[in-house]
């Protein structure tokens, strides 16, 4: 799991690349996806193709935040692929 470091003040972006993921399925005609953080940090999201930017804003010094991003396919049976990544407020 990928882990990341910010100040409390900060807002850093981490990009989610579900590309090669995605290259090895076909047919597919939507994908879908969420994104969710642990209380405390502040996230807002946005998908171009196969790529989920993550804008991470908040926290608390010192503790660490588990973010979620999670793309679902389309189709009678659906494909689910998560990542995952911490976020650590680093303490001033």
């Amino acid at each position: 799991m990928d882990k990341f470091e910010k100040q409390p003040d900060e807002s850093l972006d981490v990009d989610v690349d579900f590309t090669d993921w995605l290259a090895a399925r076909t047919g597919l005609s939507a994908v879908n996806y969420t994104a969710s953080a642990e209380a405390g940090l502040t996230i807002a999201h946005s998908r171009t193709n196969a790529v989920v930017k993550v804008i991470n804003s908040g926290g608390t010094d010192g503790e660490d935040y588990k973010v979620t991003v999670k793309l679902t396919t389309d189709g009678a049976t659906p494909l689910v692929r998560e990542a995952d990544y911490i976020m650590k407020v680093k303490a001033r």
